[in-house]
């Protein structure tokens, strides 16, 4: 009878903490890996840009039939990046994270079971004994890791934010590069039209015996030279496609309909400049640094609190084999007094010396970043305000080029050189506008201003 009880005590016990902790018990399924490569396709891209954090983006009608605008192709690769995803992940484990850094330790559970050899004298029962115990010393020190959780999941946060406006302007920079190259190549396709018909001409007037053959040569040296500017360029644009494909989750070599090339706006530059004081409160990737400095300051907060004793309680309950039944409680002491977390202590503190001034490194390279884009973008406005100035004076040229040379008061290789040089001057221009706007993108990026400046937080 008395074995009897005794296992019915332990059952008693033993069940409902059985019980709970199957029921705390999360399911296991499998996820295999993809067996090959799944690609987007046109019709199948996201375009509700209304989910995207940046309200500038967010507000684009994207229309897939129609030409795209430079924003509508930065809002869908935010929305259809496959590395974004890969990033957006992160988040979930940051999360998981914090939950776990707010959970208490589960307490401990012990049964056991003794029985007498023999025929000892006084030996009447089996003895048991059954223990609950629970670590006090989490507590200490559960508040500060809650604080470094939270932190680091703002700066997970605020690092996918600046993955986003790095994706952003990604697509914006291939946006611009192909824009730019499909301008350049009109300006050649024009050129090399004209090249051929004064080349078919030359070789028929070679025929009637008024040319010589120089004329007709020389104009196929610069037929020759046009088509190979129009290679290179188709080199580039294939590259620059890929680029934007990637970032769309597309095929490679998947056309897109782009629409024109912006202009560069006044007071985007303005505006970029006067939030250079104010770039570690803009900047998604600055305050993600400010976030991850937070978080170190808890977990040394954290170590710091580890050096006190931590406190364990149990309870138990036992019968000896004389069948002397006893309850009692136990506290215990973790001493801190050979490591005493100093170790932790020293590694904490040196953490939060190289983060502190890793960030005065980023911040200062940031803002140097952008004195030199604003120094670039005036350069090329002054360069641009030349090259206009300088475009009708050798349209004249070249235009009296073509009709000296009619007339036989002016050299074929002078008339070229004419022409080549009213060329060489549309393609600067055009180049120019290239780049101002692929640096504007940049200091856009780089300041929060245009099309990330709605998404700022102070």
């Amino acid at each position: 009878m008395r074995a009897w009880r005794i296992a019915r005590d332990l059952r008693a016990a033993a069940g409902p903490a059985l019980c709970a902790t199957l029921f705390a018990c999360a399911d296991y399924a499998p996820q295999p890996l993809p067996g090959g490569v799944a690609w987007n396709d046109q019709a199948r891209l996201r375009t509700d840009a209304r989910q995207i954090a940046l309200p500038a983006l967010a507000s684009q009608h994207v229309d897939l039939d129609a030409p795209l605008t430079l924003q509508g192709v930065a809002a869908l690769a935010v929305l259809n990046d496959p590395r974004l995803q890969a990033v957006r992940d992160r988040a979930g484990v940051a999360r998981a994270q914090a939950f776990a850094a707010g959970l208490l330790p589960d307490p401990s559970f012990s049964a056991s079971r003794e029985f007498a050899q023999g025929n000892p004298s006084g030996a009447t029962s089996a003895a048991y004994k059954l223990g609950l115990q629970f670590d006090l010393g989490s507590l200490i020190t559960r508040a500060a890791a809650e604080s470094a959780a939270r932190a680091r999941l703002e700066q997970v946060d605020l690092q996918i934010l600046w993955q986003e406006w790095q994706t952003a302007a990604a697509a914006e920079a291939d946006y611009v590069t192909l824009v730019g190259l499909r301008e350049r190549d009109a300006l050649l396709h024009e050129q090399l039209g004209a090249s051929r018909e004064r080349l078919q001409r030359d070789r028929a007037a070679q025929a009637a015996g008024i040319e010589t053959r120089s004329a007709p040569d020389a104009d196929l040296v610069e037929v020759q030279a046009l088509q190979g500017l129009l290679a290179d360029d188709a080199r580039k644009s294939s590259s620059a496609l890929a680029s934007l494909d990637a970032l769309l989750g597309l095929r490679p070599g998947t056309a897109l309909q782009l629409a024109g090339q912006p202009r560069l706006d006044p007071a985007a530059v303005l505006a970029a400049a006067n939030a250079v004081d104010r770039l570690g409160a803009i900047r998604p990737d600055l305050r993600a640094l400010r976030a991850g400095y937070a978080s170190q300051e808890q977990k040394l907060r954290k170590a710091v609190l580890a050096q006190f004793p931590s406190v364990g309680i149990g309870l138990s309950r036992a019968r000896d084999t004389s069948d002397v039944n006893t309850v009692g409680f136990g506290i215990h002491f973790n001493l801190p007094l050979l490591d005493g977390s100093r170790g932790a202590i020293a590694v904490q503190t040196a953490t939060r010396e190289q983060l502190h001034n890793e960030y005065v490194l980023r911040l200062r390279q940031a803002r140097a970043d952008v004195e030199q884009l604003l120094d670039d973008i005036r350069l090329l406005q002054r360069q641009r305000q030349a090259l206009h100035s300088a475009l009708p004076p050798l349209q004249a040229a070249a235009q009296a080029a073509d009709g000296s040379l009619r007339r036989g008061d002016m050299t074929l290789l002078r008339a070229q050189a004419q022409r080549r040089a009213w060329l060489d001057q549309r393609m600067a221009l055009q180049i120019n506008a290239q780049q101002l706007a692929q640096q504007t993108v940049a200091l856009q990026l780089l300041t929060g201003s245009g099309v990330f400046e709605p998404a700022i937080r102070h």
